[in-house]
């Protein structure tokens, strides 16, 4: 399942190694899945695409940029996301949207899609009913024996501190989160849209509904025939599976640890007394 597993090969040391084309700088919630889709397809053939689902699975990744996220020198960050993204032809979504500005120094050559939804609200409403749960104290609880949901958990709270270091609280509610925060949505675009200028960066703004045909024109591909749609992953739907595998795989490993504690408690003395036994037998 995606977000579970990752067995895709990415070539990070021959010659022939991709290198990013391509950033999609839009926030979690902005149709990445389905401009990560698209990227891949062998209409636009920019695979492959680095999305939070090719991190989730790899701890390895998720150290990473947990490092990467602290380093506050700028040559010794880039060099962890350039080993991040090596062999990446295109990047979208988490963990992109951290290093946006490293990306575009990183890569001079690659343009930018700033993906959106139709208003900050409607963002801000499938923000909330899709990742929020992700930051909660429940799941944090019911996770906490599994290292790479400990660490999603991490990379959660580590990507909203960098948003509030950056962007400050909300200035309507004073929220410090990423829940229903309207006002990071714009500051985060107004953002991309600086640094892009700044370094004289082609920049696209695009949403799902302009489908292939400007995508395709920015970046310098033939657009597919017109019957071809243009893909639409449900990302909604797969995280609420997500959600009810990892909270119940959390919860069982907390009853099985139980059933140990139990267990020992029951059978623990018994044991103990045994043991001494045969060790005096065999030191006499």
């Amino acid at each position: 399942m995606r977000f579970l597993q990752d067995d895709r090969v990415v070539d990070t040391t021959s010659g022939k190694k991709k290198t990013l084309q391509v950033i999609a700088a839009g926030l979690p919630r902005c149709a990445t899945s389905s401009i990560q889709e698209a990227f891949e397809s062998k209409w636009l053939d920019l695979g492959p695409s680095m999305h939070m689902a090719h991190v989730y699975p790899h701890t390895d990744r998720g150290e990473l940029i947990l490092a990467a996220i602290h380093e506050k020198d700028r040559a010794t960050r880039q060099k962890m996301v350039r080993k991040l993204f090596d062999g990446h032809a295109a990047s979208a979504d988490f963990p992109g949207i951290c290093f946006i500005e490293d990306l575009m120094d990183m890569y001079p050559d690659a343009p930018v899609v700033l993906n959106q939804r139709e208003s900050p609200e409607a963002w801000a409403k499938s923000f909330g009913d899709s990742l929020s749960f992700f930051y909660s104290l429940p799941y944090r609880v019911a996770t906490l024996l599994w290292k790479q949901d400990r660490l999603q958990s991490r990379m959660a709270r580590e990507c909203n501190a960098y948003f509030a270091e950056r962007f400050g609280p909300n200035p309507e509610t004073g929220d410090r989160t990423m829940t229903n925060n309207t006002a990071w949505y714009a500051a985060y675009n107004d953002m991309v849209r600086r640094a892009a200028k700044a370094r004289g960066r082609p920049l696209l703004e695009w949403q799902p509904r302009d489908g292939w045909v400007p995508l395709c024109e920015f970046l310098g591909r033939p657009a597919p025939p017109a019957d071809v749609p243009f893909p639409k992953v449900n990302d909604q739907k797969t995280i609420r599976i997500l959600k009810a595998i990892l909270v119940a795989r959390g919860l069982l490993s907390w009853a099985a640890l139980a059933g140990v504690f139990y267990a020992g408690s029951l059978y623990a003395p018994g044991l103990v007394g045994q043991g001494s036994s045969l060790l005096s037998s065999w030191l006499r």
